[in-house]
């Protein structure tokens, strides 16, 4: 018994990110939380600052850009949606009036993958698809006590507006170290 409740303790001490009490609250929702960059092959780089434990950041793919919540729930134009560690898709569990799917791959060569699959896509689900599927985004290293970004995972985003996107997680923390400071890449692929 005292070495279960001292083995909850440790766990509890080593996750920062994941505790409620965690002091990186960031910004409110009134600046700018996302930064999109062009990248080589017509792709961009996000920079998505998630650290208000209260708010989502919400992201139109199709523009490369933030959408503040009001616009977000105006348009349903959002198409991913950041909370610290959570992703939500804009579909299923995460909004039912939604229609983005997310198909998961593992082990696909980032570059070559040029079109999207005709199968394999679902709506967002209440452990939501970037946190459950394949066992997840990340996993937390217990030895240096981090999130660690899965990079053999890739993301195909069927967008609000029906385009097809890859997607991949690049890092939860900024050069910095500030968690839900994220990273992300994505690119357009022919449909299916």
């Amino acid at each position: 018994m005292r070495s279960g409740l001292f083995l909850s303790l440790l766990l509890l001490a080593c996750a920062p990110d994941l505790r409620t009490d965690h002091p990186f609250d960031g910004q409110t929702t009134d600046g700018p939380l996302v930064k999109a960059e062009d990248v080589e092959g017509g792709g961009k780089k996000l920079l998505i600052d998630a650290t208000n434990k209260m708010s989502q950041v919400y992201v139109d793919l199709d523009e490369g850009r933030e959408m503040k919540p009001d616009e977000a729930f105006e348009t349903n134009g959002w198409d991913l949606a950041f909370k610290r560690f959570d992703v939500y898709a804009n579909s299923g569990a995460s909004d039912p009036e939604g229609n983005v799917e997310v198909a998961v791959l593992k082990d696909v060569d980032w570059a070559t993958l040029t079109q999207a699959p005709a199968s394999g896509f679902s709506v967002d689900t209440p452990d939501r698809l970037f946190n459950s599927v394949e066992g997840g985004w990340y996993y937390y290293d217990l030895g240096v006590h981090r999130l660690v970004t899965r990079t053999e995972l890739t993301y195909v985003v069927k967008a609000s507006s029906g385009a097809y996107f890859k997607f991949r997680m690049l890092d939860y923390y900024d050069t910095s170290g500030t968690p839900a400071s994220i990273s992300a890449e994505y690119a357009p692929l022919a449909a299916p």
